[in-house]
């Protein structure tokens, strides 16, 4: 047998046999796409932690609004959009790292070296950055949900309490 057939793996039916370089390949796409997925969270992590900065510097004036003019208007209903905000944007910044049934990550307290046993195999390293893939795309899709939410939330908000202001505050 020749060499390049001992290297390639056998396959059923009519599909080419893969190669262990266009494997690798693979595994080097994949790991290159979950650095971008991980860009991507820091990203939205990053725009969570501004938001929650400055969401309290849009939350005073309309406070001394209500305090000057719209005193009649509950101050639980005017803050609890902007608790509503802060309650999805925590949410955004909270790490979410599930445990699933093909992760092999060993999260303990009494970790032992034979926890991290590494085997070479490339199927099993192509299916494991799949697997991050798909978790690390679980992870950003939830983050920009809620960030996006939270946002909603205060771009809403303001401006009806700047009309509140102006109808019934002047």
């Amino acid at each position: 047998m020749s060499e390049t057939l001992a290297d390639q793996v056998p396959v059923r039916g009519s599909a080419r046999p893969v190669s262990d370089e266009g494997v690798q390949k693979e595994i080097k796409y994949f790991r290159d796409f979950a650095a971008v997925y991980t860009d991507a969270i820091r990203s939205s992590d990053f725009k969570a932690n501004i938001t929650l900065l400055f969401l309290p510097l849009l939350m005073v004036p309309i406070l001394s609004a209500h305090e000057k003019n719209l005193a009649h208007i509950p101050v639980g209903l005017i803050l609890a959009p902007f608790l509503v905000a802060y309650f999805f944007l925590i949410l955004a910044i909270f790490p979410r790292y599930l445990r699933t049934e093909k992760s092999n990550f060993h999260l303990s307290r009494n970790a032992a070296a034979h926890h991290f046993t590494y085997i070479h195999d490339p199927d099993v390293e192509l299916e494991e950055a799949k697997h991050r893939i798909a978790l690390l795309s679980r992870i950003l899709f939830w983050k920009t949900v809620y960030l996006r939410l939270s946002l909603t939330v205060c771009l809403v908000a303001i401006p009806v309490f700047g009309v509140l202001l102006a109808v019934y505050g002047m």
